[in-house]
């Protein structure tokens, strides 16, 4: 039997063309396929790997994704003197939106406090999963009169999909203009369903899926004791507030995951922009996580923190792999800079074999 092999230019361009033809053609009434796709990019960065395999993803863990999507967008949106809920469907406000307001009160806000409870959370999975397996996923694929099978096969019916060999490849190399373009189709659909309440707003995107300005302070007082009010990247002491940086560039990978946060001069964190750290912090970042394990865990939980040591690695060797394959260079300290050895691999390895 034959390996898995990365699909060749010609089949990673094909499956751009049609990924477009979807959205251009495709018949929205609802953001369902819009969550549906961006879900099944999410997933195959923290389930895929680049080998060109074939990926299996079951309902449940698109379910997830559908509440982590969603969750921001269950709560009103102030506009002048008004606010509410921006509709999510051409009828009726989508369900899933429903639903998911009800445990937004419950919970005030907190996805955190919902996934502790276990019942709730999956009452919520099971219910969302529902209305994934009735509506986008099999309806996903249809373009006009015709089904475009490039993603899985349409078998209408079951708890999961396989992907295509090559599909999860694709959207891991293609990640960050997959979701952009989904989350701009998705704000424009979005847009046209809610004009009198969102007239010529210009900032809906970043309150549909989030912003880099989310304030951050929260994090501060854990990080500074557990890298002992050291700078995490030129280790000398923070003597101000320091700036809370993410370690995977929020322009990367925009969800929050405690792991992924370390303190640093404001300095540092300035130098290192949207740069991936070289391999002597990112082997310094695995081993905080690893010997202060129990603290963080203990202080993410205190403070609500989304937190999933295992994703976060995984999404740490898609980002280094991206900038490997790019050629691309990591970030040393101030200016300097430097291209990316195959150390990381070993690096990251090594932290999920520890973490076993």
């Amino acid at each position: 039997m034959n390996a898995p092999r990365p699909p060749t230019a010609e089949g990673q361009l094909e499956f751009l063309r049609s990924l477009q033809r979807l959205l251009d053609e495709g018949s929205f009434t609802s953001s369902y396929k819009f969550a549906l796709l961006h879900a099944i990019a999410d997933l195959c960065l923290v389930k895929g790997e680049d080998s060109g395999a074939e990926l299996e993803l079951s309902t449940a863990d698109i379910a997830e994704q559908f509440v982590r999507l969603y969750w921001p967008q269950a709560i009103p949106y102030p506009a002048g003197n008004d606010a509410g809920i921006l509709h999510q469907n051409t009828g009726r406000q989508a369900l899933v939106v429903r639903e998911l307001a009800e445990y937004h009160n419950r919970y005030q806000g907190s996805l955190v406090e919902l996934e502790r409870s276990r019942s709730d959370w999956d009452n919520l999975r099971r219910r969302v999963e529902q209305t994934v397996r009735k509506m986008p996923l099999w309806k996903l694929q249809t373009v006009g009169s015709e089904r475009l099978e490039f993603l899985y096969e349409n078998v209408d019916r079951g708890g999961s999909v396989r992907l295509q060999s090559g599909v999860a490849y694709c959207f891991r190399v293609f990640y960050p203009l997959v979701t952009d373009v989904i989350e701009g189709a998705w704000s424009h659909f979005v847009q046209r369903l809610n004009p009198q309440l969102l007239g010529q707003i210009v900032d809906l995107r970043s309150f549909l899926f989030g912003s880099q300005r989310t304030s951050l302070a929260a994090y501060r007082p854990l990080l500074r004791a557990v890298q002992r009010g050291r700078c995490f990247y030129c280790e000398s002491d923070i003597k101000s507030r320091g700036d809370v940086d993410h370690f995977i560039p929020w322009r990367r990978y925009s969800l929050d995951l405690g792991h992924n946060f370390v303190l640093a001069h404001r300095g540092c964190n300035s130098s290192k922009s949207d740069l991936l750290a070289a391999e002597e912090h990112l082997e310094r970042w695995t081993e905080r996580n690893r010997t202060c394990r129990d603290e963080l865990e203990a202080g993410f939980e205190e403070g609500r923190v989304l937190h999933d040591w295992r994703a976060t690695r995984q999404i740490a060797r898609w980002a280094y792999g991206q900038v490997q394959r790019a050629g691309g260079q990591v970030w040393v300290q101030a200016n300097e800079l430097r291209h990316l050895s195959g150390d990381w691999r070993r690096i990251l390895s090594a932290a999920g074999d520890e973490a076993a």
